[in-house]
């Protein structure tokens, strides 16, 4: 006849071969016979628990611990059943009481630290999980959750390094694998990051989360046709997933497939209306496609839910400088409003700075994703390489990946060339207090890459905006801002936060590219009807804008209209814009759309053109120094921002008459007039080119001159 242990030891056995049902029989039966038993109670508790069924493994497990209160396991168990119950408090107590009885029970730990994770309470359970970790060595769990911890808690580094350590005790732990490679994908290690995730596709080839942040990794890496392959399998692997549909929108988005993309975002955020991220980039797809309130509205909507994306209120702030009516009043009010959500908080942190020895070289840092060839790179590259002569010493912080031949020459000019893309903002700071440079110039501001948040931890004594975003920062941490008198015309400083440096000509310097189209004449000089052309992005076109233009061409019924942008690649974006031009009176047969191309190309598409327009009220900067250079009129409608005579002062400054308009009827009046005078065109794309290469708007070394001395200005 079986004993009383010979039917708990089967029972047992049937427990651990997962047979939950035999085991529960052979509990009960003991408990028949021994109805104190606790072992057999706590048992019986423990497969109810495992079978989903917590109420009863309360019951059981409870019954355990009255016959016996002193084992640590039956109360570890009962926190695992409260948990389940969702009585989180009252779990975290029973984790307690058992690691008090076993002071190094790691399963207690690690089971007080999810209690504690669940209850929001983080920083106590990454406590617990370090303990658990402590007393249990080669614990790949408690080590992966404590990286789950650590993440949620932002940061991300130390949680990194949680999944590396996982991976360490267990190197097939698929999940410990798929969250270090989101980690280090936030912390911009887009190459380490899809190496994690491409060992945890090894392991696991439809792991939802791994397939949708491994097309977030290509797309860092710029790869666009893997980005687009990886993201469609993941939304194959899980249909359902918001997160997988959002990285789908972000890989046609970056194809130039703006109609695909927002149809992603729309699926994104019919399965997860609450994500932010896929309002924010909607949002972005729709101010690329030129419909600002949809643009508007989505940052709006994106900031409801999360109102700490920064980079969402710096594109709210951006997205104030296109609409029509821009003034300076609101454009401090928008970005200032960013520095009292964002900014402000930091203030208290900020560190007195060492005082500069007077008679000591002045050291400049600068940072910028875009030392390269970018706008933000061609404004500042031969000012940069011309500052050296004049005693500065240069920090160029880079928060990119890309180099090119541009990228060679900010190099060259650097005493340090320091890497900094993958640094998170305190760090980044931290780095830069270290550096002591006397004044950090900033080239980014609220634009893509731009990094306000270094800026407002105030890591240099002195900071300064310049030539990358063209607008006040509203940052109280930021110091000056370079500028001009065409810019910023007297009396304008007051509505900028910062103190205004005016440089004698342009703020910037322009390094025109090697191999340009050689000039031509002007097409209409043949004989050919005058053609118009517009090269901004769509953002900058509005229905005054239109308006314009179609009034300039029912001036001269024969003109035709071209339009190139990159977003114009888009078909659905091109039809977009043919229904708006039509509505405003702009025959589509009159108009050719053209979308992204090289460099080179799109010089030539620049000289195809009698007559270029210029939109407002954010004018074109590079567009029209491109078109300039071409030896092509740009027609312009300053206002009073920043953004809005950026046309004015290179025109001024290279020369050019007859192009400033100073309403809308002297705009289409100018525009008509410059079309019908083929001589005046010829004459200007003759000698345009040679004048500006000569003259201070590409000069480096003119500008230096004055940048070097009131940046010491600065510093006293």
């Amino acid at each position: 006849m079986a004993t009383i242990q010979d039917v708990l030891t089967a029972a047992l056995s049937h427990h651990q071969a997962g047979r939950l049902s035999e085991a529960q029989a052979g509990y009960r039966a003991v408990l028949d016979a021994v109805p104190g038993h606790a072992d057999a109670a706590h048992l019986l508790g423990v497969t109810h628990l495992q079978a989903g069924q917590p109420e009863a493994a309360e019951r059981w497990i409870r019954t355990a611990i009255q016959s016996n209160r002193r084992a640590a396991d039956y109360h570890d168990n009962l926190g695992s059943a409260l948990k389940a119950l969702g009585r989180l408090e009252d779990a975290v107590a029973a984790h307690r009481q058992a690691i008090r009885l076993r002071p190094d029970f790691a399963q207690a730990l690690y089971n007080l630290g999810n209690a504690l994770d669940a209850l929001g309470r983080r920083e106590e359970a990454v406590t617990a999980y370090r303990q658990a970790i402590a007393r249990r060595p080669g614990y790949a769990r408690a080590r992966f959750n404590l990286g789950n911890s650590l993440s949620a808690l932002g940061r991300t580094e130390d949680a990194e390094a949680a999944f590396r350590a996982a991976i360490a005790d267990d190197p097939a732990f698929v999940e410990a694998h798929a969250n270090r490679g989101a980690a280090l994908l936030a912390l911009g290690r887009a190459a380490a990051a899809g190496a994690a995730l491409a060992r945890a596709l090894a392991l696991r080839p439809d792991h939802p989360g791994a397939l949708t942040n491994r097309a977030a990794a290509l797309l860092a890496l710029g790869d666009g046709t893997a980005t687009a392959g990886a993201a469609r399998r993941a939304v194959r692997a899980s249909p359902d997933s918001a997160d997988a549909w959002l990285g789908l929108g972000e890989a046609r988005q970056r194809a130039n497939h703006l109609g695909d993309a927002a149809c992603a975002y729309t699926t994104a955020l019919a399965l997860d209306p609450g994500l932010a991220e896929a309002w924010a980039n909607l949002a972005v797809t729709r101010q690329t496609q030129g419909l600002l309130a949809e643009a508007e509205r989505g940052d709006r909507l994106a900031l409801a839910l999360r109102p700490d994306l920064a980079a969402v209120r710096s594109n709210l702030a951006y997205l104030a400088l296109f609409q029509p009516g821009a003034s300076l009043v609101g454009a401090l009010a928008a970005h200032r409003g960013w520095d009292a959500v964002h900014g402000a908080p930091l203030r208290a942190s900020w560190t007195k700075h060492a005082r500069r020895k007077a008679d000591g070289p002045l050291t400049v840092g600068i940072l910028s994703g875009d030392f390269r060839r970018h706008p933000a790179g061609l404004f500042a590259i031969r000012t940069v390489e011309a500052l050296p002569a004049q005693g500065v010493r240069l920090f160029l912080y880079a928060n990119q990946t890309e180099a090119d031949d541009v990228t060679a020459r900010f190099q060259a000019a650097a005493e340090r060339w320091i890497p900094v893309g993958e640094l998170s903002d305190a760090a980044l700071a931290e780095r830069i207090r270290a550096d002591r440079p006397d004044i950090l110039i900033d080239l980014a501001g609220h634009n893509a890459r731009g990094r306000p948040g270094v800026f407002a931890r105030k890591p240099a004594a002195i900071q300064v905006a310049w030539s990358g975003y063209m607008a006040t920062t509203g940052l109280a941490a930021m110091d000056a801002l370079v500028a001009d008198h065409h810019h910023v015309p007297d009396g304008a400083e007051a509505l900028y936060g910062e103190r205004i440096l005016r440089m004698p000509d342009a703020f910037i310097a322009y390094d025109p590219p090697d191999g340009a189209p050689d000039l031509t004449p002007p097409p209409c000089l043949a004989g050919a009807p005058p053609t118009f052309g517009c090269f901004n992005i769509l953002t900058k076109l509005n229905a005054e804008v239109l308006a314009a233009w179609a009034a300039i061409l029912a001036r001269i019924p024969d003109a035709r209209l071209l339009m190139k942008t990159k977003a114009l690649s888009c078909p659905d974006t091109a039809a977009l814009w043919r229904d708006r031009l039509a509505a405003a009176g702009i025959a589509p047969d009159r108009v050719t759309m053209v979308g992204a191309t090289s460099n080179l190309e799109h010089m030539g598409w620049c000289a195809s053109v009698d007559v270029a327009l210029d939109p407002f009220p954010f004018a074109g900067s590079t567009t029209t120094l491109e078109t300039l250079w071409m030896g092509v009129p740009v027609v312009t409608l300053p206002g009073e921002t920043f953004s809005s005579r950026h046309s004015l002062a290179f025109l001024t400054v290279a020369g050019v008459e007859g192009c400033v308009a100073t309403s809308v009827d002297d705009y289409v009046d100018k525009a008509v007039a410059w079309a019908q005078a083929p001589d005046r065109l010829a004459a200007l794309r003759s000698g345009l080119r040679a004048r500006m290469a000569a003259g201070p708007l590409c000069d480096g070394n003119r500008l230096a001159a004055a940048l070097a001395p009131a940046l010491r200005g600065l510093v006293g």
